[in-house]
């Protein structure tokens, strides 16, 4: 999946990337990505340890000294053919804080629709105001954290009387950010998370004056939940900012700024968006969205109609492959074989009468005579027995299916082996 952001960097002509990742893991990262991948960016991977449950703000925290400009923050899962310069263009022209990515939900197929039992978990709606023009980010809350009603604080209508608010765009936690940002993290460690926290703090902050921190209203810390008292303690974050006041004014002075509806003029801290329009850009960061991931990225690879089949696998008879599906090096069809808008992964093994719909089979599978699959995720090494119906459920790296099982909307994986969703 790394490969997926680092790519994106590289085509956008970044010459030095930073991977933070666990300690355990960053070895095999390092290999697979020298091993498998033609990556000529620069790669200065960076281990955080593993028994310690740090969110992004606090990876930051933790590489702080070497960030020396404004930054890009690139999530692992995220699967994007986006122009860069796009979001680029809007951050130089305003000289926003903080620009994001947005981009609408993918519209799920059945194959995406999968695995939305409680064991896996369900996506939250985020809620995102955005101003007239659709550029500027001026609320945005998680729907995770509303309880009834939708709070809009008075200071924002008061600057932006028109909002949109949407809540079919999905953040693609791609964010790029001044420097002084971090310098703030590093003051205030309470702040854990990009997305959760920081976030909507910068969208909050802009329709704040600079205070005294005796000044600091409890009315203002919160925009949709009640106020945290562990923010009373966090430095002003207007402070932090001061370095940027000649650039607030060659923007307020600029013929981008000063539109009706626009508050740049009196507001140091700002955050805008871009929003895809076209082009791919989805997160993997849940089983229904990896499914759909791999569906759009095939699509892309073929083009068109055309069938994806490697020139090294061996059948056994007559078989059938519709279209979007993949089958890859050194895989093995039996007899009868019915595949349908699936991915078969490296030197798999497919027993005679076997159907696979709506499906992921990862690396070195081996399902055998008579399963039938739909919408289903086997990880590598997996292990199927004869005569087994698997819908709609993850199976992990390593399993082993007995014959004649069937299983619906479950997750079959170790322990140790839970995906974090």
């Amino acid at each position: 999946m790394i490969w997926y952001p680092v790519n994106m960097l590289e085509t956008a002509g970044f010459q030095e990337v930073i991977i933070i990742a666990l300690e355990s893991t960053s070895h095999d990262i390092r290999q697979a990505l020298a091993a498998m991948c033609d990556v000529k960016v620069s790669l200065d991977i960076v281990g955080i340890p593993d028994d310690k449950d740090w969110g992004t703000a606090d990876s930051l925290r933790h590489i702080k000294d070497k960030i020396q400009t404004d930054l890009l923050v690139v999530s692992c899962d995220l699967v994007c053919n986006v122009p860069l310069h796009q979001l680029a263009d809007i951050h130089r022209m305003h000289g926003s804080t903080l620009t994001m990515l947005l981009a609408d939900l993918p519209q799920t197929t059945d194959s995406a629709a999968i695995l939305k039992s409680k064991k896996v978990g369900n996506e939250q709606r985020d809620f995102i105001g955005l101003d007239g023009d659709g550029r500027r980010v001026v609320m945005m809350a998680s729907e995770a954290d509303l309880d009834d009603a939708l709070t809009v604080r008075r200071s924002v209508l008061k600057r932006h009387p028109y909002v949109r608010i949407k809540t079919k765009l999905q953040d693609a936690h791609l964010f790029l950010m001044k420097k002084w940002v971090v310098d703030y993290l590093q003051q205030n460690r309470s702040v854990s998370t990009i997305k959760g926290e920081l976030v909507p703090l910068l969208v909050r902050k802009q329709f704040s004056q600079r205070k005294k921190p005796a000044d600091v209203s409890r009315a203002d810390l919160s925009m949709v939940s009640p106020p945290s008292t562990k923010d009373d303690n966090l430095a002003d974050i207007h402070s932090f900012d001061e370095d940027d006041e000649m650039a607030a004014l060659t923007r307020s002075l600029s013929s981008g700024a000063g539109q009706q509806g626009d508050s740049t003029r009196d507001s140091t801290i700002t955050c805008y968006t871009h929003i895809v329009t076209e082009g791919m850009c989805v997160r993997a960061n849940t089983l229904p969205s990896y499914v759909e991931a791999n569906r759009q990225v095939l699509h892309e690879l073929a083009g068109g109609d055309e069938l994806l089949v490697h020139p090294s696998i061996t059948t056994k008879g007559k078989y059938q492959i519709g279209p979007d599906c993949m089958v890859g090096e050194g895989a093995s069809l039996g007899d009868k074989v019915t595949l349908k808008k699936s991915i078969i992964g490296k030197h798999c093994t497919i027993g005679d009468r076997v159907k696979i719909t709506n499906s992921v089979i990862m690396n070195h599978v081996t399902i055998k005579d008579g399963s039938i699959l739909q919408g289903c995720v086997v990880c590598d090494n997996a292990h199927i027995g004869d005569q087994c119906e698997l819908k709609d459920s993850l199976v992990g790296s390593s399993q082993n299916i007995p014959s004649k099982a069937k299983y619906s909307n479950e997750v079959i994986v170790n322990e140790e082996q839970m995906l974090e969703v």
